[in-house]
């Protein structure tokens, strides 16, 4: 109550930030929320509540599914990324609309999980390969989704902090109130909470998003921002191969890793899950690709800006949303943060579906010799998402990133997505997979990861021949490889003492 009484007190405001403002955030968060409430009269099962009925036709699941790829957090590490590269980091989203196109143009993965009707990637696991399997991908799924998840709600009270101008002493209050808020309908929607406000806060984002970027080139030329780029970064402005923090090692790894992304992200592929056919997940896939440059464009075009008006001395992370708070005008502002808000809300409610439905059903359902009843593992979900809430607000107030948020999202995605790559791929697709090349798989993808995030602050302490495991583009790239080595070999070698399953119809739900 301190911090709010000396915000109130001082006019810690942006320069632009009006009663307005406030009055159209208010009135967007209570519209957001009623229509969360409301959809829970649609929930009627667990199928409702965690993929919606498998009821969502192609626009809307487009709707939904960029509107829970685009979140505040999103903004936030393109947005640092262009203002500690330059124009270089715009190979980051010409990668990803490669990846999620080929993914939906192929149907590569998402359309067999589909076929097979789970609700949560481990659920094949079991299918495949046994219950032991799915209780060890649902523990490292978890673990890697929490963990990735854990800056995301720093990073948007960061951004709501500076661009309404309250500074970091409001940084607690925001994110507590951004955390009740989401918890709150999640909890109890579920999946149709998700899709029905998702298609809302997709269209308030877009408008968003248009204001923001009229804004910041009203003031800053592109003549500004090249000579900006060009004074502080020359050709690693604009060249990804000469710039120090990209490569090609980077490439390849952030390709692969998006192609593993677009087929297995528990929160994106849920989407592909609650669509109404396979067909329809494919077409869901590639036409929300073709915006994911953009995605990644437009914020990272924010953050060069900022390096042209404000200059390189600022936090990286706050450069942005410092510069957005002072560019966009009365008004505006307030629709520019609801239309975050809504990207937030977006986020927040998929991934706590996510990952408190893999944790329910694919952790601590995998401790019984049967499911739970549909009701009790909806409730067990609920409580999960509340406790993940907690964690997060408490992760992200103490826990102090490597580098760039950027790297640390993709970091603790390669956990999971590594070794879930070589699993799901090799068990639809390859004849010869079983449980001992999934175990050594899903183990090593999450190896080198896991040695980059607990290694990377005391490199001085490793000898010379392990250093290499400090470097974020070497862990990253090395996880796929040592999953499909572990997937390969540890199949090839085991065939006789452990034959591969073959999966039946009275073994697919």
């Amino acid at each position: 109550m301190g911090s709010i009484r000396t915000i109130l007190a001082t006019g810690l405001y942006a320069v632009n930030f009006s009663t307005l403002d406030i009055a159209i955030i208010v009135l967007y968060l209570i519209f957001a929320m009623s229509l969360g409430f409301w959809a829970k009269r649609f929930v009627e099962d667990l199928s409702g509540y965690m993929v919606a009925g498998r009821r969502v036709k192609l626009s809307l699941g487009i709707a939904t599914f960029v509107a829970t790829e685009l979140g505040t957090i999103t903004f936030m590490y393109f947005g640092e990324l262009g203002y500690l590269t330059g124009f270089s980091c715009f190979i980051i989203g010409i990668l990803a609309a490669c990846a999620y196109s080929f993914v939906g143009s192929t149907g590569f993965v998402i359309a067999g999980l589909r076929k097979y009707g789970v609700m949560t990637i481990p659920e094949f696991y079991e299918i495949r390969y046994s219950r032991k399997v799915r209780l060890l991908g649902g523990v490292i799924l978890f673990l890697g989704g929490v963990l990735n998840m854990g800056i995301f709600l720093k990073f948007d009270g960061i951004f709501l902090t500076e661009v309404m101008g309250f500074g970091p002493d409001a940084l607690l209050i925001v994110m507590t109130i951004m955390l009740v808020i989401v918890i709150s309908y999640t909890i109890l929607g579920g999946m149709f909470s998700v899709v029905i406000t998702d298609f809302m806060q997709f269209v308030v984002l877009s408008v968003g998003m248009l204001v923001a970027t009229i804004a910041v080139l009203w003031n800053l030329d592109w003549g500004t921002l090249a000579s900006a780029v060009t004074e502080h970064f020359g050709e690693g402005g604009y060249d990804p191969l000469v710039n120090p923090r990209f490569g090609w090692m980077f490439i390849v790894w952030i390709l692969i890793s998006n192609i593993a992304a677009g087929a297995l992200w528990q929160p994106g592929t849920s989407k592909a899950l609650a669509s109404e056919s396979p067909t329809v997940a494919r077409k869901v896939f590639f036409y929300t690709g073709l915006t994911f440059a953009g995605r990644a464009m437009v914020p990272m075009v924010w953050g060069v800006a900022a390096l042209a008006y404000l200059g390189p001395g600022e936090p990286s992370a706050a450069a942005m949303p410092k510069m957005l708070g002072q560019l966009v005008p009365t008004g505006l502002l307030g629709l520019l943060i609801a239309g975050m808000l809504a990207a937030s809300m977006s986020t927040y409610s998929a991934y706590l579906l996510a990952w408190s439905s893999v944790l329910a059903r694919d952790v601590i359902a995998c401790f019984r010799t049967t499911d739970f009843p549909e009701r009790t593992t909806m409730w067990v979900t609920r409580i999960a998402a509340g406790m993940i809430g907690v964690f997060l607000l408490i992760f992200g107030l103490f826990y102090q990133i490597p580098d760039t948020a950027f790297q640390y999202l993709f970091i603790t995605g390669a956990m999971y997505t590594a070794g879930a790559l070589g699993c799901v791929t090799a068990g639809l697709y390859w004849s010869k997979a079983n449980n001992v090349g999934a175990y050594t798989a899903l183990i090593l993808g999450a190896l080198a990861p896991m040695g980059f995030l607990i290694l990377e602050k005391s490199p001085a302490m490793l000898p010379a021949e392990l250093v290499f495991i400090t470097d974020v583009n070497t862990a990253g790239l090395l996880s796929f490889v040592f999953a499909a080595a572990g997937m390969f070999l540890g199949s090839m070698f085991t065939q006789s003492s452990h034959p591969p399953k073959s999966i039946t119809k009275a073994e697919v739900p």
